[in-house]
């Protein structure tokens, strides 16, 4: 069922189906709603012998073998409540995978390999070749013509990080799908301002994260807790202005996190992007905040992988593997579903207890305390086929240092 070969499958893309059609169900009728998207890298560094095994950076930036997943999660327009909505497993090393470097050694005539010519040539006759930026595409775009395939009128505001700051992703957003994006901007981006070089004489153009914005504003953050640390009134510099890129106009937003005795917690402010307009303050700040919402799909991956072991599977063929990682993300989707349900129903909570969770009942909680359970009626049954006295497993307890053995 899960490699393909049976006449009935259950794959990848039948599972995002369901996962977008689950979305629509519950999100549908709302004025707005937000898409966060992001890429999560499946790391195999010890693995060999996958099928299109492909090449990904671990934490330290270092080229390690794996596959990259792009996962997408909406929010209501409450910003409160959350589904997992699709999910997409590529490979860099699949043969109809052609990399922008790949096309351009393709056209120059540079590519050695007589084989990999012919491929490149058919794949690109036949337009069926695909990259990081087409599967991108095609990504987002089945989520947003589903939503509005039920509500034409529905606005949509996806929110990605700094890998999807090129112009060609903002005007695929506007344009193609007719939604509104917030996306952080890369601070080698240039501004429209120039400065001369003392050193050359020369006119050069002022980066983004440097130029001046024509609005700022400066908050207090009372309390503000990141990444394991407090900190107590924070300034928030926030500016805004527009750029121009491509003749087109879009709002900035420069973001500067700086703590009571003058230092900046961050080395460089925060750049956003987005297609929202901007004629106040509060609007400026509301583009932030949204941008903010990101380490909600931030906190799936992490479930996803410390909690349902996401890089843990031992298939081996391509399309099994897609398909795992799917379903994997799909059992993540059910237990982001029944969250309200785990809390407040009374066997759950006791389940949670067998995992000593301090009173927390959780996602997390919920699993390990399952698994528990499991290990327990494993036990059990193994006690029965081999007819295990009461004596003897005392003894086995020992062993484990229970019961005052060892």
């Amino acid at each position: 069922m899960i490699d393909g070969t049976l006449q009935s499958v259950l794959d990848d893309k039948k599972i995002s189906k369901a996962l977008i059609d689950n979305s629509v169900e519950k999100f549908g009728s709302n004025k707005r709603v937000y898409i966060l998207s992001d890429h999560c890298d499946s790391r195999k560094p010890y693995s060999k012998m996958l099928e299109n095994l492909g090449k990904v950076r671990n934490l330290n930036g270092n080229i390690i073998n794996g596959f990259t997943t792009l996962g997408s999660v909406v929010l209501n327009e409450n910003k409160r409540e959350l589904t997992l909505s699709n999910i997409s497993v590529q490979s860099n090393q699949e043969p109809t995978f052609i990399t922008k470097k790949e096309r351009k050694e393709y056209e120059d005539g540079k590519i050695k390999n007589p084989i990999r010519v012919q491929e490149i040539a058919k794949l690109i006759e036949e337009d069926i070749y695909h990259n990081t930026n087409t599967l991108l595409h095609e990504h987002l775009k089945q989520q947003s013509t589903a939503l509005k395939k039920e509500n034409p009128d529905i606005s949509i505001v996806h929110v990605h990080d700094r890998g999807c700051d090129s112009i060609e992703y903002l005007e695929f957003i506007q344009e193609t799908l007719g939604d509104d994006v917030v996306v952080r901007a890369k601070k080698s981006r240039n501004s429209e301002q120039t400065k001369i070089n003392p050193k050359t004489g020369r006119k050069v153009k002022v980066k983004l994260i440097d130029s001046d914005f024509a609005n700022e504003k400066v908050y207090l953050i009372e309390n503000l807790s990141l990444k394991g640390k407090h900190y107590q009134q924070v300034k928030c510099h926030i500016a805004w202005d527009t750029i121009t890129l491509n003749k087109k106009e879009y709002s900035t937003v420069r973001i500067s996190l700086v703590k009571r005795d003058g230092r900046p917690i961050y080395k460089d402010p925060m750049l956003l992007i987005s297609t929202l307009k901007i004629t106040s303050y509060l609007q400026a700040k509301e583009i932030y905040h949204i941008y903010l919402l990101r380490s909600k799909i931030e906190g799936v991956f992490k479930f996803l992988k410390d909690v349902l072991g996401w890089e843990e599977y031992q298939v081996r063929d391509w399309e099994s593997i897609k398909n795992i990682i799917s379903i994997c993300y799909f059992i993540g989707g059910y237990f982001y579903e029944i969250q309200s349900t785990l809390i407040e129903d009374e066997t759950v909570q006791m389940i949670c207890a067998l995992a000593k969770n301090k009173g927390i009942i959780s996602r997390r909680f919920f699993l390990e305390g399952l698994q528990v359970l499991l290990t327990a009626w494993h036990l059990e049954n193994f006690k029965i086929q081999n007819s295990i006295s009461d004596e003897m497993f005392r003894e086995m307890q020992a062993y484990a240092g229970i019961g005052g053995g060892i």
